[in-house]
């Protein structure tokens, strides 16, 4: 994937998962530092070529993180008596 695909996956994933402050969150899982995704996202240094597959990552990270809590909260409520 070119920059400007890298560039558009790293804003699409970072506003999903962040919302309109998602650069610094983003940078933190990336292992970077904010500034190094705002010098990317203003192409002042060229993003790296492995930033899609690291995003994929925390993706499927997060996919995990929040599947298991949907279990605990699910199993909770259950236990409790309340329905959905």
């Amino acid at each position: 994937m070119g920059e400007n695909g890298n560039l558009e996956l790293l804003r699409l994933v970072g506003e999903a998962l962040y919302g309109d402050r998602w650069q610094a969150p983003i940078a933190v899982d990336l292992g970077v530092s904010d500034r190094a995704v705002r010098y990317w996202l203003s192409k002042a240094t060229p993003c790296p070529d492995d930033t899609g597959s690291r995003l994929l990552e925390i993706v499927a990270r997060k996919r995990d993180a929040l599947a298991h809590l949907e279990e605990q909260v699910r199993s909770r409520t259950v236990n409790s008596g309340a329905t959905s």
